[in-house]
């Protein structure tokens, strides 16, 4: 049976047992990828005036299997779509090759007993099981479902992609079901364009690629590199359960053998015992010097992997494969790896430039909400401290960006690639102006040790960072309060904290920032806005000034 007829997946199709979460997958999927949610049930009904139950009862099986059908075709006419389908639709063949023909399709799986146990939790209470649900009606209902099951299996295993959801939730099914279409390069670019930024190193210079459906292009990328066929992909457990059946497949069709190395997810991760751990893996597998390590992930991912990779046997190639918005806009550009020290954020590190860094902005669509919001304070960073034209950009598309539209999303994440991948190619060690880009991460570092790793997400820490930064630079008589409104008004647009919480006090960030790397000879180098676009490195700010400012920042919130 032939696939799409369409390079790209145009309709997401949901075919599967009756129990096995169709609707609420696809609800869940709809909202990912920001495009409209159809249910040919819901269809039929419509058409018919009718509920399900009673077409059965009044006008029989065969009826109902002639409304499907023609809901199927109204639903296929839409583009852009995620479909849930009736459990029975596939019994027809031609309904089966329409919904190949005309996308990606998705079959969930469910054991009988499970999908029976469901079917009757859905029912309400004190109505009859008959009545809500056909299928239940007389005899058996096991042995119904088993039969249903023995007589579809054929024609489900004939989609593009199969996924259990006995265990699993419909948000897990959903990003797992969006993370493959990302891996195989099928979500619809809409117009976006890929870029390629050369970034300067005296370790040699490398390439940012940026493009939607860059991802499923990263065996060819590693092909031309002259990489050894076998690599070491280091991700966390969330991104590893997304993107590791399908970043395999890629890779080995590209003639690489990935061997997966996966670690817990958080913060927390970026520890001497972590590292150890890789470390000891990588030798118990006998890793050789020519052989790559994949960085796939967030910023954790980037810092933990790089600094695996920087240490282990005096260097080993470096990919970074940044899947959030921080790490694909800052921390996967520029060679900075490290982890962490309980007396502060990434005190043990290494300057070690990756041969590549792979950013795909259709990965950010697998994200939680939260994850998403926290990389936009890198974006704005950027347009504050270097460029004021692109801040006025951000303004005018919030929107798009925060609806993760592919062409919007994919300028906005190659512009601040190419903002920080000048900065780095011109001061690689941070001895001048890549000391710009630390606008707001002093007070974030000293917030993320004070409330503990893992409590505040990175972005959210530098966003809350810049919104006091900003007012220090203004006190200061450096930038004046229309500046400081603007940058408000944008990150509170986005999402981000522009406020600090009552159990974070003053004297505690204080304290933390004076143990920030960025101090000099015991005073705090700042890097500080002084207008819009324009930034400078401030090492004469009074203790008091930042003093005030945080309490000011605790005052507001109240």
């Amino acid at each position: 049976m032939p696939g799409m007829n369409t390079p790209h997946a145009e309709r997401i199709i949901l075919i599967g047992p009756t129990g096995s979460g169709k609707t609420t997958v696809a609800a869940a999927l709809a909202k990912l990828l920001g495009w409209p949610c159809l249910d040919t049930d819901a269809l039929i009904e419509r058409r018919a005036g009718l509920a399900i139950p009673e077409i059965f009862a009044r006008e029989g099986e065969p009826r109902f299997r002639e409304l499907e059908a023609e809901a199927l075709v109204e639903a296929l006419a839409a583009q852009r779509a995620v479909i849930a389908t009736g459990a029975g639709i596939v019994e027809h063949a031609e309904n089966l090759a329409a919904m190949r023909a005309a996308g990606w399709v998705v079959a969930l799986s469910i054991s009988v007993r499970a999908a029976l146990r469901r079917m009757l939790a859905a029912v309400p209470a004190g109505a009859n099981p008959a009545d809500a649900r056909p299928m239940l009606a007389g005899g058996d209902p096991l042995a119904r479902l088993r039969s249903l099951d023995a007589r579809r299996r054929d024609a489900y295993a004939q989609a593009d992609a199969t996924y259990a959801t006995d265990a699993a939730a419909p948000d897990q099914v959903a990003a797992r079901t969006a993370a493959d279409l990302v891996a195989r390069g099928l979500l619809p670019p809409d117009g976006a364009e890929a870029q390629t930024i050369a970034v300067r190193s005296s370790a040699g210079d490398y390439d940012v690629i940026v493009g939607w459906g860059a991802l499923a292009a990263l065996g060819g990328h590693l092909r031309a590199l002259g990489l050894a066929p076998r690599v070491h992909v280091i991700a966390d457990e969330t991104v590893a359960a997304l993107y590791r059946p399908s970043l395999s497949a890629t890779l080995e069709a590209a003639g690489f053998a990935a061997e997966w190395y996966v670690f817990a997810a958080g913060e927390a991760s970026k520890s001497r015992a972590q590292w150890a751990r890789l470390t000891d893996l990588l030798a118990e597998r006998r890793a050789e010097r020519g052989e790559a390590v994949i960085a796939l992930g967030g910023g954790v991912a980037g810092d933990l992997a790089g600094f695996v990779a920087a240490t282990y046997l005096r260097g080993l190639p470096l990919i970074q494969v940044p899947t959030s918005l921080l790490a694909q806009v800052d921390a996967a550009i520029g060679g900075k790896v490290a982890i962490d020290h309980p007396r502060g954020k990434n005190l043990i590190g290494a300057f070690y430039p990756p041969r590549l860094v792979v950013a795909d902005p259709a990965a950010l669509l697998t994200l939680p909400e939260r994850q998403r919001i926290e990389g936009w304070a890198e974006v704005i960073k950027h347009g504050v401290a270097l460029d004021a034209d692109y801040f006025a950009l951000l303004e005018a598309h919030a929107g798009d960006l925060l609806a993760l539209r592919p062409r919007e999303t994919t300028e906005a994440v190659a512009h601040s690639a190419a903002l920080k991948a000048g900065i780095v190619s011109r001061d690689e060690r941070e001895s001048g102006p890549r000391m710009l880009l630390n606008y707001g991460h002093t007070i974030a570092h000293a917030i993320e040790t004070v409330a503990g790793y893992g409590v505040w997400l990175h972005g959210e820490a530098v966003a809350m960072g810049m919104a006091a930064e900003a007012r220090l630079a203004q006190r200061m008589g450096l930038c004046d309060a229309a500046l400081v409104a603007r940058q408000d008004a944008l990150l509170a647009r986005f999402g981000l904290p522009i406020r600090l919480p009552p159990e974070l006090s003053a004297e505690a960030l204080m304290r933390a920032a004076l143990w920030d790397k960025k101090v000099r000879g015991g005073r705090v180098r700042w890097a500080l806005p002084i207008g819009l676009g324009r930034s400078e490195i401030v090492d004469d700010v009074p203790d008091e000034a930042v003093r005030d400012v945080l309490l000011a920042c605790g005052t507001e919130a109240s």
